[in-house]
């Protein structure tokens, strides 16, 4: 499965607003302190610059996993809520939720789930090319990346202490 970068981005998802503005103010923060800088300006005005094209390319990054988002059905937009972004406030939205089919069926919903968000991101010009274009300095999703690639999914995130769904139990297979 090469959706790796897809999985990056929405698993971030709900940090990207965030991301966007740390970096703006680590920008920010080596412009005004340039002073103590004990390198040439140049080589700082270029550090500044390329902070400021990150942060411009994680907002961009975030208007276009919006977009994707938004073309969703709501149990598509509660099923990426319960397996990426995890925010406890948004799940509380959808109550005790009784998924409509066996827990193998789940699976199979959640990877139909990630192609169309891989093609939803690339119809929106974030191809795994451009991602890894955009983003091949960015430590924090290579690192991602990387622990993806490794089968290391569970380290991005945190541990639930109770499964938040509930699954039809059925006699044959869905």
């Amino acid at each position: 499965m090469a959706y790796e970068y897809a999985k990056t981005i929405l698993y971030a998802y709900p940090h990207l607003s965030a991301l966007a503005e740390a970096v703006g103010q680590s920008a920010e923060n080596k412009a005004m302190l340039s002073f103590r800088s004990g390198g040439d300006a140049l080589t700082l005005a270029e550090e500044i610059a390329a902070a400021l094209a990150t942060k411009s390319r994680l907002l961009s990054l975030k208007e276009a996993a919006d977009g994707a988002i938004g073309a969703c059905g709501e149990e598509e937009r509660f099923l990426l809520e319960y397996k990426y972004f995890r925010r406890k406030r948004e799940l509380k939205k959808y109550g005790g939720a009784q998924f409509a089919c066996s827990e193998r069926s789940y699976f199979r919903h959640q990877a139909a789930l990630l192609k169309k968000m891989a093609f939803l991101l690339s119809v929106r010009g974030w191809t795994e090319e451009a991602f890894l274009k955009a983003f091949c300095d960015f430590s924090p999703f290579l690192r991602a990346l990387k622990w993806l690639a490794a089968g290391r999914e569970r380290a991005l995130v945190a541990h639930r202490r109770r499964r938040g769904i509930a699954f039809r139990h059925t006699s044959g297979s869905d």
